[in-house]
């Protein structure tokens, strides 16, 4: 059965988090009742975009979860949102800052980067993937068009800080990755593909690593651009088989992992009052994942349930590997 998490806060901040949420989610009635919302299976609608010439590849591809729903032992603070520490040749990157939604502080974040030895000194570039409140640090940072590390603002200096919109952050000019965008050597920004959930417009980047020897390796927020234009965007810009799959992608059937007064939240935020997609929806989403050549899977359980996770494991095999908070993950070229 589907596991899920329960808001524990303060009544005050409880009511007033539920109502902000729910609010949102009542100003994209019109969206729900315009978008039956079956977002695992659409026509590709990925714009064309140039092919990334002289990228390069790196020869090791580390992804180490530093927030995540399920984890690796009892010291770290799971949630359900993101944020991976991903390390290649040249390159540190930070993907997403997580969901803070308990406003504590340190936050997850802090904390598990604290237990894991992990120094933000090491990053040099921080990637936001979309602006929802699971990967920018809290509604409150998605409402401002910002994100956090924590509840105290933080050092970036030195950083380079790619977002899909136009957001910001003290101190810095954040770059926007609203086309493929090259990064570090085997390193790049799909570019922010659009699409249009219950919530309303959503602009979603991931990162796109070729690693020596074995080809290219997505590594997704929360997939709302689709399974289809993830893989159109990769043939687009590399023109050669996806290796891996590493992230959300959104299944939250039957249910999704945070309730919010009785609320399914993340089912709501994103298909609305329409039934959304099916167990068959999915399993055609993973049909198109192994047509393509995909080898290697790793499904973030902050936006999947259990059950869509065994249905992934059932199909990959021993190409199905667990994405726990604090257990790297290595791909490495001959």
């Amino acid at each position: 059965m589907n596991r899920q998490v329960t808001l524990n806060l303060h009544p005050t901040r409880r009511t007033l988090l539920a109502a902000a949420v729910i609010g949102l989610l009542g100003a994209a009635l019109p969206v729900w009742a315009q978008t039956p919302s079956t977002p695992t299976d659409p026509a590709v609608t990925v714009p064309p975009v140039p092919r990334l010439a002289d990228l390069g590849t790196t020869r090791r591809l580390e992804v180490l979860p530093l927030v995540e729903w399920g984890t690796s032992n009892s010291a770290l603070r799971g949630e359900p949102g993101v944020s991976y520490l991903v390390r290649t040749d040249r390159s540190t990157i930070l993907l997403d800052v997580g969901a803070n939604m308990q406003s504590s502080d340190p936050s997850p974040l802090q904390a598990n980067m604290k237990t894991l030895g992990v120094d933000l000194a090491e990053v040099d570039t921080v990637l936001i993937t979309h602006n929802h409140m699971d990967h920018v640090g809290g509604l409150a940072n998605a409402r401002a068009r910002t994100f956090a590390l924590g509840m105290q603002p933080v050092d970036l200096a030195g950083k380079r800080v790619i977002v899909p919109v136009a957001m910001t952050y003290p101190g810095l000019a954040a770059t926007v990755a609203d086309q493929p965008l090259a990064l570090a050597p085997g390193v790049a920004s799909t570019g922010a593909i659009h699409t249009t959930i219950a919530m309303g417009p959503v602009d979603e980047q991931a990162l796109a690593v070729r690693v020596q020897g074995r080809g290219v390796v997505l590594i997704v927020g929360c997939g709302h651009q689709g399974v289809p234009n993830l893989l159109a965007r990769a043939a687009q810009m590399f023109g050669e088989p996806v290796e891996a799959v590493i992230g959300g992608l959104h299944y939250p059937i039957p249910s999704g992992r945070w309730m919010m007064n009785g609320v399914d939240t993340q089912r709501w935020a994103t298909y609305g009052s329409g039934p959304g997609p099916t167990p068959e929806d999915v399993q055609r989403d993973i049909d198109r994942l192994r047509a393509a050549g995909v080898q290697w899977v790793s499904l973030s359980p902050h936006d999947s349930s259990d059950e869509m996770i065994e249905l992934f494991r059932r199909n990959f095999g021993a190409g199905y590997h667990d994405l726990r908070l604090g257990e790297t993950q290595v791909l490495t070229g001959p």
